[in-house]
């Protein structure tokens, strides 16, 4: 509501109790210009304001309004009075009314008559509608006039406490749109956190609270460090131009961008927007920072609405947006690095353990695929998928703890030379527990070799008992084995080992995970084998 509006509200109020005192008021606009001519139908008001003589004194004391004087109460004619009061709505603004009033001398005076003919009224209706009002007498006309003055001091009041209360709402708006998007992002701002679905989920949340149609995020992919999967560009909403070319809007603005600060650009007249045709007068532009300058730009276009130019506060949500993809996208950048880091480490260990067994190399790397591809066909999530593949590269690290004439012996295992196999898991799960980023890994490295039916070892868990994680690598890890050329036997054939996971499902393996696993497609996991081999043939054949 306007300060105008305001005003309007409490004088609609306020002239109903004056007109029961046969007072009718107008109000002076913020441009000086005032209403002298009677509403049609209203017999109070054409009959005070329909004669000459009253619009003549109107003008004048308007007039003296507008120049600042003090107006006293003015008597027209017997009966008829003009008072002034100022309604003050704040420093700025000072809008006065303007009130004509009838008192008792009017009905009995000579007068009315020639008012009645200005107004086209019957006067005995007027003199009975004057009986029904509670007219003041001609020496109260100080104390109406005082009480005009009071009336308009309180009317001030209520518009500058409604315009007060009015911005103090728009602010608390505003500031909760701010902190919403502030509490969604947070929430979103994790280092597993996918960039597209971080990204994604940024644009929704800005077109939720702006009223632009569409909103673009372009990231310079040579400065970051990211999934191989994130393209580096996101828009969302609706646009006439093609995602192509809004991309490459986004790569001329982030060339030119710097900074932190959003700006409003003038998009019809600034060269970068030539090929765009769907993005409205203007368009908000921030810069994503990073650590050694831009990083990315977020852009939003098409306002929508009578104002297409963009406001401050939609401006200023941008750049708070903008403050988050910049803090997610660093510490994404960061943990990639981490992550490979940690992976290359890991890469290292397992590798270390294959060249103990020229006839094992590549089978962990294996048994991550395979087991990855099995958690995802059992319908796993893909960070679900990624820690199954961790755990199926590390699956064997216990092995590093069992003496390489045992690993690699030709013939057929002692009992105490198969009590040493048997300690792997558990040597395993020792070396990784002091891990963070293992924990949840652990069960697979301890507990890969246990058997459906309880058979299996160290600890002989049957059923559910054994963690999801390790019955997806006890799959993997016997498919490959069986697959693979080993010291004591060559690869078996592929029917042949499917045969046996399917005869095995029950008592070796979980039932559920057989059917999942009989849905992969090997030919990724062929290319593996034959790599692997190729890559260490020369040592298999001097073994």
């Amino acid at each position: 509501m306007t300060e105008r509006n305001a005003i309007r509200v409490s004088v609609n109020a306020n002239d109903e109790v004056l007109r029961r005192q046969g007072i009718v008021r107008r109000i002076v606009n913020e441009t000086g210009e005032c209403s002298r001519r009677p509403t049609r139908g209203d017999w109070l008001e054409e009959l005070l304001l329909s004669s000459s003589l009253v619009q003549n004194e109107f003008n004048l004391v308007l007039e003296s309004l507008r120049n600042g004087d003090v107006v006293q109460p003015r008597e027209v004619v017997p009966g008829i009075w003009i008072l002034a009061a100022s309604t003050s709505c704040n420093r700025r603004n000072n809008r006065d009314s303007i009130a004509v009033l009838a008192t008792r001398e009017l009905a009995t005076g000579e007068h009315l008559n020639l008012l009645c003919q200005a107004g086209r009224l019957d006067r005995t209706v007027v003199t009975s509608m004057l009986s029904g009002l509670d007219l003041a007498a001609g020496t109260e006309v100080p104390r109406i006039s005082e009480l005009l003055r009071l009336i308009a001091s309180t009317e001030g009041e209520v518009a500058r406490r409604t315009v007060m209360l009015e911005e103090i709402g728009r602010q608390l708006g505003e500031t909760y749109e701010e902190v919403h998007l502030f509490h969604t992002l947070i929430g979103e701002t994790s280092v597993a956190t996918n960039p597209t679905r971080f990204l994604d989920m940024v644009v929704d949340e800005l077109l939720r609270i702006l009223p632009f149609s569409w909103i673009g995020i372009r990231i310079d992919m040579n400065d970051m460090n990211l999934p191989d999967d994130f393209s580096g560009f996101m828009v969302g909403g609706s646009h006439d131009d093609s995602n192509e070319d809004l991309m490459h809007l986004g790569d001329r603005l982030l060339a030119t961008v710097e900074g932190r600060e959003p700006i409003v650009v003038d998009s019809r007249s600034d060269p970068r927007f030539d090929a765009i045709t769907d993005c409205g007068a203007s368009v908000i532009v921030c810069p994503v920072a990073g650590d050694n300058g831009t990083i990315g730009v977020l852009y939003a276009g098409k306002k929508q609405g009578v104002d297409e130019t963009a406001s401050s506060i939609e401006a200023k949500l941008v750049g708070a947006a903008a403050e988050h993809v910049s803090v997610f996208l660093r510490n994404a950048s960061m943990y990639e690095n981490l992550d490979a880091m940690f992976l290359g480490t890991v890469q290292g260990m397992v590798s270390a353990i294959d060249a103990k067994d020229p006839y094992t190399c590549g089978h962990s790397q294996r048994v991550s695929w395979l087991a990855g591809r099995l958690a995802a066909a059992y319908g796993w999530d893909e960070a679900g998928v990624r820690r199954v593949e961790l755990a199926g590269l590390v699956h064997d690290v216990g092995k590093i703890g069992v003496p390489e004439s045992v690993l690699c012996k030709a013939g057929r295992l002692t009992d105490p030379e198969f009590d040493q196999i048997k300690q792997h898991p558990g040597i395993g799960a020792r070396i990784l527990r002091d891990i963070p980023q293992m924990k949840d890994i652990l069960p697979a490295v301890l507990h890969h070799h246990e058997r459906w039916d309880g058979g299996g070892y160290p600890m002989g868990l049957a059923g559910d008992e054994i963690p999801m994680i390790a019955r997806f690598v006890a799959i993997a890890d016997a498919f490959d084995a069986m697959s693979s050329d080993r010291t004591y036997r060559s690869a078996r054939p592929r029917d042949y080992v499917l045969q046996e996971i399917t005869r095995c499902a029950g008592t070796q393996f979980d039932p559920r995970l057989v059917e999942p696993f009989m849905s992969i497609t090997f030919d990724e996991f062929d290319q593996m084998v034959h790599g692997h081999r190729d890559l260490h043939g020369g040592s298999q054949e001097a073994a």
